[in-house]
């Protein structure tokens, strides 16, 4: 393995004791791309869908991307797998945002997510600019890993409207500190090991509207601390409205608008 770009991710002993739990017990690995294949292969199609050599900047980024991440599989949660590589196509697109690869298939979601050549992930919508949506792919990781460190505990799921590309308007100082290593573009969290908040991108492809879904949900270990939790998340995200959804996403399971999600935990995990 190259020196030039490090460790793969599941061979690095320096990553966060969080993320180390969540993949061990679900990562798998495949091989990747080799650096030499990347150089030798790599292509652009530009606008017009021409192809022409890559330019050495993506070409550096997808031999990064493919060291540190290529051939990692993971579920999030069971169901369809998460899976990062180029699978033997460096090929690189021009989008809104500069050149990029389709370096991930997110498997819950059913898409496909670019990587950009500083690192940053957007995702492609038919007749749409790109989305970006982490500002890296460990932003990505962290943010699935904290994510699956709390989806059994009590949750209620609100929403939030935004003009298009804007963030919602937060009070943090209702709320815990804030985890910068999950938080990205499209996932913002905050978490002190007894509640978590989070606020997710929901919906922003539709052409007709000319705002921005955000998923709003607050967890905590018990019924009542949610309940104490939910008042919390109120005061910090003004204009919360019910989660529009008859099925929660985290549970797998019919969900009353409005209502909490209680599930019941495992007992080792109580």
């Amino acid at each position: 393995m190259s020196t030039l770009y490090g460790i793969h991710i599941l061979d690095d002993p320096t990553v966060s004791p969080r993320l180390r739990s969540f993949l061990e017990p679900r990562a798998r690995r495949h091989a990747p791309t080799s650096a030499d294949r990347i150089r030798q292969y790599a292509t652009a199609v530009d606008d017009a869908g021409f192809e022409h050599p890559a330019e050495p900047e993506i070409v550096d980024a997808m031999i990064r991307f493919e060291e540190r991440y290529g051939g990692l599989s993971y579920s999030p949660r069971g169901g369809n797998a998460n899976e990062y590589g180029l699978d033997g196509d460096p090929t690189a697109h021009w989008t809104s945002h500069g050149w990029a690869f389709p370096g991930i298939l997110d498997g819950p979601g059913t898409c496909r997510v670019d990587v950009l050549a500083d690192g940053r992930t957007a995702i492609p919508v038919p007749g749409l600019a790109h989305r970006v949506i982490n500002s890296s792919v460990g932003q990505r990781l962290e943010a699935d890993a904290l994510l699956a460190s709390v989806h059994r505990w009590p949750h209620l799921v609100l929403q939030t409207t935004t003009g298009l590309g804007a963030n919602p308007s937060v009070a943090e100082e209702h709320l815990p500190p804030r985890t910068d290593e999950a938080t990205g573009p499209a996932d913002k969290w905050w978490f002190d090991g007894r509640l978590a908040f989070h606020l997710e991108l929901y919906r922003w492809w539709t052409p007709q509207t000319d705002c921005d879904t955000w998923i709003v949900r607050c967890f905590a270990p018990d019924g009542d601390a949610l309940d104490r939790a939910a008042s919390t998340l109120r005061a910090a995200v003004p204009g919360l409205t019910a989660a529009l959804f008859d099925w929660c996403s985290l549970c797998h399971e019919g969900l009353d608008t409005g209502r909490s999600c209680l599930p019941v935990l495992p007992s080792a995990e109580r």
